[in-house]
């Protein structure tokens, strides 16, 4: 497989999952993360973005075939800028490497926290690429759960999962817009994004470290061995999505989840 692939987030879970899977079958992988990767950088910050952009350039020599923007996760005081706008500024920073691909593709990892009840207006303030503005809306978000200082453990994480889950939403809009512009489909390159369900990682150690919440969770999931999910699971469609093989799929947000949107969802898509 003569192809050179970006993996973000690569030094555990997922990223660390699809970056093995990948080099197994033969291509090169840069790994960035934020410790034991090839390139060092915080996705969290704009000094971060810019390194990560110019370390690819520098160990890519200025050409890429595909980007799996999996970073994520992280605490809620960074939620908004890691998980929307570290991907999406991963993903553009790119793209231009993918210039001079045959097959260029492109993925980003969402979750199914994306489809929980959501702020508009703290998804909209996302989707406006106003930085500023939209942590001003996410710091009223929080404030909605009471003082920082004066939060019970349980309210912290309330606001960690809403904040989550809002990045996330505002990532699967991002993609369904940003997948048919000149810039991605005219130039053909396919963008989707994929959200996982509940998967054995270190982000998840919170849910499958409780025994209570733990078999809660598994009760949401209706296809038997499928909680938790393991990374290498998740590898292989990722890998898919940025192949070759995928020449038609683009925007489109796929749920890996053993049925979990099914249940929540019904008959509606995403």
């Amino acid at each position: 497989m003569d192809r050179t692939y970006v993996v973000t987030g690569a030094a555990s879970g997922i990223g660390a999952g699809t970056t093995q899977y990948l080099r197994e079958k033969g291509a090169r992988v840069i790994a960035c993360d934020l410790h034991d990767a090839d390139v060092v950088a915080d996705l969290a910050t704009g000094e971060g973005r810019a390194q990560l952009v110019e370390g690819v350039k520098r160990l890519s020599g200025g050409r890429i075939d595909a980007i799996v923007a999996n970073a994520g996760g992280g605490p809620p005081q960074t939620s908004i800028q890691l998980n929307f706008f570290g991907a999406v500024t991963t993903l553009e920073g790119l793209r231009p490497l993918l210039a001079g691909s045959s097959a260029p593709r492109a993925v980003m990892v969402s979750s199914i926290a994306s489809f929980s009840p959501v702020d508009s207006d703290l998804v909209e303030a996302c989707l406006s690429l106003d930085e500023p503005a939209a942590l001003e809306v996410a710091r009223k978000f929080a404030a909605k759960f009471g003082p920082r200082d004066g939060m019970t453990a349980q309210q912290v994480m309330n606001v960690g999962l809403g904040l989550y889950s809002n990045a996330k939403h505002a990532l699967n809009c991002w993609c369904r817009r940003a997948a048919v512009t000149p810039q991605w489909a005219g130039a053909g390159i396919p963008l989707n994004a994929v959200g996982p369900g509940f998967i054995d990682t270190p982000a998840a150690a919170y849910i499958l470290s409780d025994p209570d919440r733990s078999a809660a969770m598994k009760q949401m999931v209706p296809m038997r061995g499928a909680y938790p999910g393991r990374p290498r699971e998740m590898a292989a469609i990722l890998a898919w999505c940025v192949s070759q093989e995928n020449s038609l799929m683009t925007g489109q947000v796929l749920f890996v989840d053993g049925g979990v949107a099914c249940s929540r969802r019904g008959e509606r898509t995403w």
